[in-house]
């Protein structure tokens, strides 16, 4: 598509990164079922928010209208943590202690 490769070239001119017939066909396949509105955006917004040559996961991320400060939200603090539990102990199979022991006791490795 040719809307990718003036994205690319958009690109590569703005963070000075070479743009090859390789990296433009990764491109395209990664981005063909965007549309021409998407990519317009993705283009737009990559060149405004982001400080670097953007990785295909970025661009799509700006072409879907998610912002690149989206990925590293706070955690909400009401969110449910995994809790550890204390005082239950799972025992070890005997077949693992065995195999375990004898991986320790091994001299040299095959």
């Amino acid at each position: 598509m040719k809307a990718i490769a003036v994205s690319l070239n958009s690109f590569g001119a703005n963070y000075r990164k070479p743009v090859d017939n390789e990296l433009t066909q990764i491109w395209i396949q990664s981005l063909q079922h965007l549309s021409l509105e998407q990519i317009a955006r993705g283009t737009k917004k990559c060149l405004q928010e982001v400080e670097y040559f953007p990785s295909v996961a970025t661009f799509i991320g700006m072409a879907k209208g998610r912002k690149e400060s989206d990925r590293w939200a706070e955690p909400n603090p009401d969110q449910l943590q995994i809790e550890e539990r204390t005082g239950e102990r799972v025992p070890m199979p005997k077949e693992f202690k065995e195999l375990f022991h004898n991986f320790l006791n091994k001299s040299a490795v095959k």
